[in-house]
């Protein structure tokens, strides 16, 4: 496997990233899969999500991932698996009637990753939940050994090694990946124009090199990345210096950072914080 290091200088997070019980573990993968695999998440026992104050209306903010989701309703046996593609704009969780005793097992993958892993184009995916069968061969074979082991770590070495069978690391796009790289070092606050000329690309060149491998345009991935890098700081330091995130992220003014944090969180920063914290 290649040596990228992107999970180190950028670790996506979500709209209420200190929540865990017994329904909700979040757990790190091994070392070697962590520049691949944002986390493996899920619970540790079977739950009515219609009651659970984690998983009933939830916000769900873009956090620049993919999702590959393995439910399992108790009730009726039925194991379903869905794969998320990146989101653009805060939701609510929702859930099916039917579903109130269910199990869930889920791997969340950072934005580059599924360069390496499938060999299908992203584009389409954008805010959908589409089958995984096509990304993921053999998965159904993988949901019924991962809902055969109750422990939650079992499961996750299960789901190793199966990822690991996929990984593709000598095929990657390397236009991608070191478009990828200027992104993450500009935080977001770069332009098309000067990605573009980064990579020795015509506009036209990226912007289809980019739709393929997340399913959007660097343009929006850009603008995501840079809402995404404002939220980390500000939950590692639980603190809003207004001013100093407009001048250091490329915002016009106060105005301008708060109407564009609130496109996608759905609320204010001063909020957000709030709301994480309780």
């Amino acid at each position: 496997m290649s040596s990228i290091d992107f999970h180190t200088r950028y670790r996506s997070a979500t709209a209420v990233p200190f929540t865990e019980d017994k329904t909700y573990v979040n757990i790190a993968p091994s070392p070697l899969l962590q520049p691949y695999i944002r986390c493996f998440w899920g619970s540790a026992c079977s739950f009515n999500p219609h009651e659970s104050s984690i998983y009933g209306h939830i916000l769900i903010i873009p956090d620049t991932c993919f999702d590959l989701m393995l439910i399992k309703n108790h009730r009726t046996g039925r194991i379903k698996h869905i794969f998320l593609g990146l989101n653009n704009c805060p939701v609510l969780d929702s859930w099916d009637e039917q579903d109130k005793k269910i199990s869930i097992f889920a791997v969340r993958f950072p934005m580059w990753a599924m360069n390496c892993i499938s060999r299908l184009p992203m584009e389409g995916t954008l805010n959908q939940a589409v089958p995984s069968g096509d990304i993921f061969p053999s998965i159904e074979e993988l949901c019924e050994k991962i809902f055969e082991e109750p422990l939650f770590n079992r499961r996750m070495l299960i789901a190793e090694a199966y990822i690991k069978k996929l990984m593709r690391t000598d095929e990657i796009s390397l236009p991608f990946f070191d478009g990828v790289d200027y992104i993450l070092r500009q935080k977001g606050t770069g332009t098309l124009k000067q990605l573009a000329r980064h990579l020795c690309y015509s506009e036209r060149q990226v912007q289809r090199i980019f739709l393929d491998a997340v399913g959007t345009t660097p343009k929006q991935l850009m603008s995501l990345v840079r809402y995404q890098s404002v939220w980390q700081e500000l939950v590692a330091v639980r603190n809003i210096d207004y001013m100093n995130i407009v001048c250091r992220y490329g915002y016009t003014d106060q105005s301008h950072f708060i109407s564009d944090f609130k496109k996608y969180h759905s609320v204010t920063p001063r909020e957000a914080v709030r709301i994480m914290l309780e």
